[in-house]
């Protein structure tokens, strides 16, 4: 595309010459000639000036730059829309290919495609233009809503329902048991999970990521809310609208999280947790109590992120206070051997503790 009309998609002013051609877009330390990059920051823009790149979203008009830039309110979020105008998404021929195995009893719109290699159980509903693709598996009487994509390898439990446009990457798991057990005569024995799982609309749940069933009931992944790859999100977990949840986060049962929260990788919450609304839990945290809105939390477990931080400051000096203390000890136990520990220009009038010059220890 002409830089010109690049400027017209996005909505942002061009400085520079109309005619530039643009063939995608890159990063800022990998963009060629031919490609234009972003920064949201003046140090990209520093990147930007010893780099390749063609040209530049930039949030102002940088006089000095040097390249053809066009200035927007949000230059990431320019990219991201011109990157969609180069990558659309595939589209695919709808019906039922030779191949995919459909029982009678299920009901696929005629918009919707199911590729050679699929399994759709009995009772099952695939809404329009929905796509599910080779080994894919939606078990008997599940709902998959318009729109929805099932990449290879999806399994969507019996009863369960997906939602409108949403997306399970390869291999994702709805509707799997929840893991529960009881002891019973030195045995773990299975209790039955007989509840489903829910996801809203617009719902991203990412490869190799599992859902579990509830054990009764429901577990509900809110409208909006995007699961990364390798998350485990346990039985009768209820997750708000628009939750963020990054790579190998681990929910036991029962978990609770509010609207527009977000997990970083690797946190983990404790089963029966209440997480609120807006909440933020960093990397690698552990959540072990109730936390409440637009709490920010760190550690394990997991505290105010101010108090973390603070402590992870205090570590730099442990060593110094580690020798302090060492070195403390060592004077008293030489006060110790010398019988002057504690004792201050010899002992007071009328005590019976001994002076400096006398035998015996204070």
């Amino acid at each position: 595309m002409r830089l010109a009309d690049i400027a017209q998609l996005v909505g942002g002013r061009l400085v520079g010459p109309v005619d530039v051609e643009i063939v995608g877009v890159a990063s800022v330390l990998d963009a060629g000639p031919d490609e234009i990059a972003y920064a949201i920051a003046p140090a990209w823009i520093e990147l930007l000036r010893t780099g390749r790149a063609g040209a530049a979203f930039l949030p102002f008009d940088a006089h000095d730059f040097g390249r053809p830039h066009i200035v927007v309110a949000d230059p990431k979020s320019a990219a991201l829309r011109l990157a969609a105008h180069f990558a659309p998404q595939p589209t695919f021929d709808p019906g039922v290919a030779p191949g995919a195995s459909v029982d009678p009893s299920a009901t696929v719109d005629p918009t919707a495609t199911i590729m050679p290699g699929a399994f759709i159980g009995t009772g099952a509903h695939i809404g329009a233009g929905a796509v599910v693709m080779p080994g894919a598996v939606v078990m008997h009487e599940a709902t998959i809503g318009d729109g929805s994509r099932l990449y290879p390898g999806v399994y969507v439990g019996e009863r369960c329902r997906v939602g409108r446009n949403c997306t399970l990457w390869p291999n994702a798991v709805i509707g799997a048991d929840g893991f529960g057990y009881a002891m019973n005569d030195g045995r773990h024995e299975k209790i039955p999970q007989l509840g489903i799982v829910v996801l809203g609309d617009d719902v991203d749940v990412g490869a190799g990521s599992c859902v579990d069933r509830a054990t009764v009931g429901r577990t509900v992944i809110g409208e909006g809310t995007k699961i990364d790859n390798q998350v485990q999100v346990g039985h009768n977990c209820r997750i708000g609208k628009h939750c963020i949840l990054v790579s190998q986060v681990g929910l036991a049962g029962s978990v609770n999280v509010g609207d527009y929260s977000i997990l970083a990788a690797r946190a983990g919450v404790a089963d029966n947790i209440t997480i609120g609304s807006g909440v933020i839990v960093g990397a690698g945290a552990g959540v072990v109590r109730d936390l409440p809105d637009g709490a920010r939390v760190a550690g394990i477990p997991a505290v105010p992120h101010l108090e973390w931080k603070r402590g992870i400051a205090n570590l730099k000096h442990f060593k110094d206070l580690q020798d302090s203390v060492r070195d403390l000890s060592r004077r008293l136990d030489a006060l110790d051997r010398t019988g002057t520990r504690g004792i201050k220009g010899g002992a007071p009038e009328g005590s019976d503790e001994p002076s400096p010059g006398r035998k015996g220890r204070s």
